[in-house]
């Protein structure tokens, strides 16, 4: 899978485990500020990229459940 998105720098996904069950989880990477109170938040950008996370988990025939956007560490 990808995401067509030039702030969307590396992807993978994640199991995670709750009380409630199992999720498989796309983990988005980017370089963009995803703090809405910080100043070089950029909320068209983010959305953006969300939007192409989404397509994302669209086209993954149900083999994903959330998308979790982290910024580069």
């Amino acid at each position: 899978m990808t995401i067509n998105h030039p702030n969307a720098k590396s992807i993978w996904t994640t199991i995670e485990i709750d009380k409630d069950g199992v999720e498989t989880v796309l983990v988005v990477e980017t370089d963009l500020e995803l703090n809405a109170a910080a100043p070089a938040f950029d909320v068209a950008k983010v959305d953006a990229l969300i939007e192409a996370a989404m397509k994302g988990f669209a086209t993954s025939g149900g083999t994903i459940d959330r998308v979790h956007l982290v910024p580069v560490r």
